[in-house]
């Protein structure tokens, strides 16, 4: 029996549920995988007791947790949109996005644009924590800020290293593994399921970029990370490849960790979370959201023109 394209012809809704729970077997496949082998590297007992995960002050707990991580991540974000564009798509690569390669002007563009919206997105993070909730949701507030406050930590414990291999590995970890994954998932699949459920383009990624954000559980940035997904969904849009916006993810991550690495062992002196939100510093963040604009404007014409 023929798999590729068996299930081309269902629907965009049917095709979604079909992704979720693809990637919900293969999270936990890949889950148990990981655990499995951490175990078998770092002799930490990681299936029989999890809790030997807790003394974070063991660096082998640390490599434990890199490796469940890093086949984790690949179970949960590459592994389920390359099983669906086969099953969805007679050319797995042209569903995917991945046949046309953005220009080196589109690329400069990004990085630059990446750059400049530092401010921009500092401020962003900064209105997106000053946001309350009612009495009556107190609770659920306390459960966020738990779940924000703890993914913080374990991200903290994964990224701190002191040497230039450690560094190298939290790279791949942490901007390559994520811009290929997350961006395959949602641009790649989700972004174009959503745009075929609602019959318009723009709807299909702010939709994608509501999940995307959502998706990491972490509620005091979602907006920032809505926003980056907004811009990471037009990137697709305009440039008709899926690169593009994987090269734009994989410099956003990387610059949060080699800036995090520099302040924690290059003594770095400026904090990159707080650019454009200091007292003094509103002029900066205009000049931010001017340029921002005006880039994601000119890659719009780049990418038109090409």
């Amino acid at each position: 029996m023929e798999f590729k394209a068996l299930l081309a012809d269902r629907t965009p809704y049917k095709k979604f549920l079909i992704l979720v729970g693809i990637a919900l077997i293969s999270a936990v496949l890949f889950s148990t995988i990981g655990g499995l082998l951490a175990a078998l590297i770092t002799g930490i007992p990681v299936m029989s007791d999890p809790k030997a995960l807790s003394d974070t002050a063991n660096p082998a707990v640390i490599e434990s947790l890199k490796i469940i991580q890093l086949v984790s991540a690949i179970g949960t974000f590459l592994f389920p949109p390359i099983i669906a564009a086969w099953l969805f798509s007679t050319n797995v690569k042209e569903y995917l996005g991945v046949v046309k390669k953005p220009t080196s002007q589109q690329i400069i563009l990004v990085g630059i644009l990446l750059i400049v919206a530092i401010p921009f997105i500092n401020w962003m993070m900064m209105a997106n924590s000053l946001m309350e909730m009612p009495a009556s949701m107190k609770g659920i507030e306390g459960w966020m800020k738990e779940m924000e406050d703890n993914a913080g930590r374990i991200t903290n414990l994964l990224i701190k290293t002191n040497s230039i291999g450690g560094l190298l590995f939290n790279i791949f970890l942490m901007a390559v593994i994520p811009a290929l994954g997350e961006e395959f998932l949602f641009r790649g699949v989700i972004q174009k399921l959503f745009k075929d459920l609602s019959g318009n383009i723009h709807a299909g990624i702010i939709l994608s970029a509501i999940l995307f954000s959502a998706m990491h559980m972490q509620f005091y940035g979602f907006l920032p990370r809505f926003a980056l997904g907004v811009m990471l969904g037009y990137m697709m849009y305009w440039s008709g490849s899926l690169w593009l916006p994987v090269i734009a993810h994989f410099i956003n991550n990387f610059l949060a960790v080699i800036t995090t690495w520099a302040v924690a062992n290059e003594g770095l002196k400026i904090n990159p979370d707080t650019i454009g939100t200091e007292p003094g510093q509103s002029a900066m963040l205009g000049i931010s959201v001017f340029l921002t604009w005006s880039l994601l404007f000119l890659i719009r014409k780049v990418s038109e023109e090409k």
